[in-house]
C-alpha cells in the first residue's frame, strides 16, 4: 500500500499519540491550512480501510483503530515508506499516471506537487507528456480551470493503461519475491518496484495471484515471468475497480465465439474472490479477462491436418518472411524453428491486438530499435503490408523483431563452463541471449536460461557464472547483470571474469563412441521414419478427375471415393468433412489455382497426401477472402492420432507448398515426377534432422 509523503507524516502523528489529535493540531504540526487537513483525512480514511485499520473521530480528536498486529505493520511501512522525490523523471511520470488512473475525482497540481516533492511548473510539464500517453489510449486529460485535473474515458482503456504503466515498472524478482512471502512491505534496492506494488491492494492481489495460479496448474500453457505478472496485475486491477464501483459498460467488438472458453475461466477465477467482488462481476468484465488470458495462453495446432489450424496464418507468415528476408537481403526461409516462433507469437499477438498494455521504459525494447534499426523497419513496414487489418503497437512490433534478430544471431559453439541465465522477457529474448552467449563466448559449453518464477528449484552453486537481465534484490550468490542482446562490453567483461577465475579453457574430449545397444536403436528410429517417409512417397499421385456438372462436394466424394480401402473406409464421411473444413475457413492459396483440402478421422487408415487436376473449375475463397478458380486439389488425409514422425513428414509437406515461388510453381503445374522429386527431397532433409534430434535426446539420458 503506497501512502503519500502528507498521508506518512499524519499516519507517523497519529501512531505517536494513540489518544488522538485533533485538526488543529495536525494543522501546526504539518505546517497546512485546517482545510488541507480535512482534504487528507478524508482520503486517508478509505486508504487505511484497505488494510483493516480504521481512522475514527471522537470528541474532535482523529485516532487510528486496528488490531495490533496490523497497527504494527503500518508502523514497520511507514518507518521505511519510499520517497517519490527520489524517483527519475520517467518514473515520477508513470508514478503521476497511476495515481490519476486509481482516483476518479479531480486532483489540484498542488496536490500532485506535494505527493511527489516537485513545484506545480514541474507538475504541469508531467502533464503534457502524460497526456500523449493517455491520448493514444483514447483517454482524456481534463485541465478545470481553479480545481484541477482528471482524466476520463472508457473504463477497459484505463485498466488497459493503469495495468500497463504498472507492469512497466515493477520488477519481476521483486514482485514474485514478494508474493512468495507475503510480505506486507515491499525490500527497498536500488531500483526499487515498491512504490508501485505497493498501489495494487495487498488481499486482492494475493486472491489474484492464488487463483492465476490454480489455472496455470491446470492449462497446458506456460506464461513467462512478464506474462504472468501482467495477468496478475490485470486482474488485480480489475478486482479493484470492481470494489471501487467502477465496471465496464463497454468494449470494442470481440468474436464471441472464440471467447466462449476463456469466459469459463475467468467465471472460475473471479468465483474465489470474496462476494463484495463476485456479485458485481458482469458479462463484459468476464469478456475483459478472458480477452487478456485468450492473448496469453493461446494455443497453437501444430499438425496442418487438424482442424483448428490456421492455414491463412501459416501462409501471411510464410509471406512475411520472404518479404523480410528480400528487403533485408538475408535468407530466413530455410529456418524452421523461426517460421514455428512467429506462428506461436503472431497467433496470440493477433489474438491481443485491441488489448494490447502500454510498455514504458523498457530497455530491451529501445535496444532493439537501436541495435537493429534496419531490420526493426522493415519488419514494421511489412507487418503493415502482410496483416493490414491488425495494429501492432511499438513494443509488439519489437518482439517480432527479436524472432527474426534470433535467427540472425543463430550459430552455436561448443565450450566447457557452465551458466544460469535469469531472463524474464520470454522465450524469443532469451533465445537471442543464449544464441548470442554461445558465439560470443566459446567457453560456455552448458546455458542454462531459467524463468525468475522458476529460480526456486534451481541450485545457482552448479553454475560457473550467473547473469541476469534484471535485478535480483536478495539473491544469494553474486551475479553479473547484462542486456538481452549481450553489449560488446558486457562479453568483454564476460570473457575477462572467465579468464581471471578459471582460466584457459580446455576443449572437451571427443565423446565415446556409442554402445552396441545405441546404435541399434538409433537404427531402428532412423529406419522407422524412413519407411514412414516411403510410404507417404509411394502413394503421391498428379491424376486427372472429370469433374463436369459436378459441385465442390460432388466432386470430393468422386476423390475420396477412389480412395476407399486402403486409405480410407468411409469415403462419403471424409467427403462430407473436407467440404465442412472449406466451409469453416478458406483452405484457397491466394493468386493461384490451388487449394490445400485436408482433414483427419478415425476411418483414414494412414497418411495421405496427391494432387488431382478437375476438368472443369470451381469458385472457392482463398486465404485472402478473395474468390480464386480452383483447378487443382492438393488433399492431406491423415489418421485421428498420428505418430510424432507422421505428423513432421506431413507438416513438412504443408509448410513447403508457400516456402518459396519455386514450391509453389511446381505444386501449381508440376507433374508427378517432379512433385515426387520435390517431396522425397523435403523428406530427407526432416529425416536426418528427426534421426538427430533423437540421437541427441539419447546422449542426454
Amino acid at each position: 500500500m503506497y501512502f503519500s509523503n502528507r498521508e506518512a507524516e499524519i499516519i507517523f502523528l497519529l501512531l505517536r499519540h494513540q489518544a488522538g489529535l485533533t485538526r488543529e493540531d495536525l494543522s501546526k504540526n504539518l505546517n497546512v491550512s485546517r482545510r488541507t487537513v480535512y482534504r487528507e483525512l478524508s482520503s486517508l480514511e478509505s486508504t487505511l480501510a484497505r488494510v483493516q485499520i480504521q481512522l475514527i473521530k471522537q470528541q474532535n480528536h482523529y485516532r487510528l483503530v486496528g488490531e495490533p498486529s496490523a497497527l504494527k505493520k503500518l508502523q514497520q511501512q511507514i518507518s521505511t515508506v519510499e520517497r517519490p522525490e527520489y524517483f527519475d523523471v520517467h518514473r515520477r511520470q508513470s508514478a503521476e499516471t497511476c495515481r490519476l488512473l486509481l482516483h476518479d475525482q479531480v486532483i489540484t497540481m498542488k496536490q500532485l506537487a506535494d505527493e511527489f516533492g516537485v513545484s506545480v511548473p514541474t507538475i504541469s510539464q508531467d502533464l503534457t507528456a502524460i497526456e500523449t500517453i493517455l491520448t493514444d489510449y483514447r483517454l482524456q486529460l481534463l485541465r478545470k480551470k481553479a480545481q484541477g485535473v482528471q482524466v476520463t474515458g472508457k473504463e477497459s482503456n484505463l485498466r488497459r493503461v493503469l495495468s500497463g504503466v504498472l507492469n512497466s515498472e515493477i520488477n519481476e524478482y521483486e514482485f514474485f519475491e514478494y508474493l512468495a512471502q507475503h510480505s506486507p512491505v515491499v525490500p527497498e534496492t536500488e531500483s526499487s518496484s515498491r512504490y508501485f506494488i505497493q498501489l495494487l491492494d495487498p488481499s486482492l492481489l494475493t486472491i489474484s495471484y492464488q487463483a492465476i495460479q490454480k489455472y496455470q496448474r491446470q492449462s497446458p500453457s506456460q506464461f513467462s515471468d512478464s506474462q504472468l505478472q501482467q495477468l496478475i496485475i490485470v486482474l488485480t486491477i480489475s478486482a479493484m475497480r470492481i470494489a471501487a464501483h467502477q465496471t465496464l459498460n463497454e468494449l470494442k467488438h470481440i468474436d464471441k465465439n472464440e471467447l466462449f472458453k476463456y469466459q469459463q475461466v475467468a467465471i472460475d477465477i473471479f468465483n474465489q474472490f470474496p462476494a463484495s467482488i463476485r456479485d458485481h462481476v458482469n458479462l463484459l468484465e468476464l469478456e475483459f479477462l478472458a480477452l487478456q488470458i485468450q492473448g496469453m495462453s493461446f494455443a497453437l495446432a501444430k499438425n496442418v491436418l487438424l482442424d483448428n489450424y490456421d492455414l491463412a496464418l501459416a501462409y501471411q507468415i510464410r509471406e512475411l518472411v520472404q518479404k523480410v528476408s528480400t528487403d533485408f537481403k538475408w535468407d530466413f526461409r530455410q529456418d524452421d524453428q523461426l517460421f514455428t516462433d512467429l506462428m506461436a507469437h503472431l497467433a496470440a499477438a493477433l489474438k491481443r491486438s485491441h488489448t494490447q498494455l502500454p510498455e514504458l521504459n523498457n530497455p530491451v525494447l529501445q535496444r532493439i530499435k537501436t541495435e537493429y534499426a534496419q531490420l526493426y523497419k522493415i519488419v514494421a513496414r511489412v507487418l503493415t503490408v502482410v496483416f493490414p487489418q491488425a495494429e501492432f503497437i511499438d513494443s509488439e512490433i519489437a518482439y517480432i523483431v527479436i524472432h527474426f534478430a534470433s535467427s540472425y544471431e543463430k550459430r552455436v559453439k561448443r565450450s566447457s563452463l557452465s551458466a544460469l541465465v535469469v531472463c524474464a522477457n520470454g522465450i524469443g529474448t532469451a533465445k537471442i541471449l543464449e544464441t548470442r552467449l554461445r558465439k560470443n563466448i566459446p567457453e560456455l559449453t552448458k546455458i542454462h536460461v531459467s524463468r525468475v518464477a522458476d529460480l526456486n528449484h534451481l541450485d545457482p552453486n552448479q553454475y560457473d557464472i550467473v547473469l541476469s537481465t534484471i535485478v535480483l534484490p536478495g539473491f544469494p550468490l553474486n551475479y553479473k547483470m547484462i542486456s538481452p542482446l549481450l553489449l560488446k562490453s558486457e562479453i568483454k567483461e564476460i570473457t575477462e571474469y572467465l579468464q581471471n577465475y578459471y582460466g584457459k579453457v580446455e576443449t572437451k574430449p571427443t565423446a565415446p563412441r556409442p554402445k552396441l545397444t545405441e546404435q541399434a536403436q538409433n537404427f531402428k528410429a532412423a529406419y522407422e521414419v524412413m519407411k514412414t517417409a516411403n510410404d507417404i512417397l509411394e502413394r503421391i499421385t498428379v491424376q486427372k478427375i472429370d469433374n463436369q456438372q459436378q459441385d465442390l462436394l460432388a466432386t470430393l466424394n468422386q476423390i475420396t471415393a477412389s480412395l476407399a480401402g486402403v486409405i480410407l473406409t468411409e469415403p462419403q464421411r471424409i467427403a462430407d468433412k473436407l467440404l465442412s473444413r472449406m466451409q469453416q475457413a478458406p483452405v484457397g492459396i491466394p493468386d493461384s489455382p490451388l487449394a490445400l483440402i485436408h482433414t483427419t478421422d478415425s476411418s483414414i487408415k494412414r497418411p495421405f497426401f496427391s494432387i488431382y487436376d478437375l476438368s472443369e473449375t470451381l469458385t472457392i475463397t482463398a486465404m485472402d477472402d478473395q474468390k480464386i478458380g480452383l483447378s487443382r486439389v492438393l488433399l492431406m488425409l491423415g489418421p485421428a492420432k498420428m505418430a510424432f514422425t507422421e505428423n513432421s513428414l506431413m507438416g513438412k509437406i504443408s509448410g513447403s507448398i508457400i516456402e518459396s515461388d519455386l514450391n509453389l510453381a511446381i505444386y501449381k503445374t508440376g507433374s508427378q515426377q517432379i512433385v515426387y522429386q520435390l517431396i522425397s527431397s523435403l523428406f530427407l532433409d526432416e529425416i536426418k534432422y528427426l534421426n538427430q534430434q533423437s540421437i541427441e535426446k539419447g546422449d542426454q539420458e
